[in-house]
């Protein structure tokens, strides 16, 4: 039987030098490594490094594989598909990064809409462009907030979207107001515009650190819908392992 769990892996990296990540290096290819080399500041290159490492280990131990054994094919709007070989993977990731934290989510149940977005709690938030990204009943909760709680709000707001479009693999050529979300119950909604039911999408919202919010949400699969486990991964798991 299908394994019905959605991990969702975490990784801090705020700590973290070049020497530290240099290790997963070679279990990177050599796109991988171009790509991280080309930023110009290290914070950068440490992120990317990390963030594809865990990626990889996260795959590896969904699948028991080497994490060499993947290479990643970028879809129509650029989210990837892992493959072994020649053919896809039997399995479902999305990753994130933010700054101080990588994240991947992944399950073994193939073709699954995921995605995955962590934001910092201190990241500087302009609640005059709510009206841009939220659709009235969305601005309407975020302006009933206390005022204190309002940052925080705007961020529970955009990890949902963001984990949706990222789900959906159509990134922000997705019209973000024709789909919303009641915050509370972590529950999305859907305008004309977008023929789906709302009833087959799950999300979950968790608060990591007190430093970070991190928002799921994926599709439910054909065989019923999966049970997400929250883990945070030590620097040393990707080294061991």
């Amino acid at each position: 039987m299908q394994d019905q769990t959605l991990w969702i892996y975490s990784l801090r990296v705020d700590g973290l030098t070049e020497a530290d990540v240099a290790p997963w290096r070679s279990g990177l290819d050599a796109g991988e490594i171009a790509r991280a080399d080309r930023f110009m500041f290290p914070n950068s290159r440490i992120e990317f490094t990390a963030a594809h490492a865990l990626a990889r280990w996260a795959l590896g131990e969904a699948l028991g594989v080497d994490r060499r054994a993947f290479s990643f094919i970028p879809g129509a709007h650029g989210k990837p598909d892992a493959w072994l070989g020649d053919k896809p993977a039997p399995v479902s990731f999305n990753l994130t990064h933010t700054k101080g934290i990588v994240a991947v989510a992944v399950s073994t149940a193939p073709d699954l809409a995921l995605g995955v977005d962590f934001e910092a709690l201190d990241r500087n938030v302009d609640l005059k462009v709510a009206d841009s990204y939220f659709g009235p009943r969305e601005v309407a909760w975020l302006m009933a907030c206390p005022d204190d709680d309002k940052p925080e709000g705007f961020l529970r707001l955009w990890t949902l979207k963001e984990a949706f479009i990222k789900a959906t693999g159509k990134g922000l050529t997705q019209n973000l107001a024709s789909f919303g979300f009641e915050v509370e119950v972590e529950r999305i909604y859907f305008t004309e515009d977008i023929p789906d039911d709302p009833a087959l999408w799950s999300f979950q919202q968790r608060l990591i650190d007190d430093r970070f919010l991190g928002a799921v949400g994926w599709r439910r699969p054909e065989s019923g819908d999966l049970r997400p486990i929250w883990r945070a991964v030590a620097p040393d798991d990707l080294t061991t392992n």
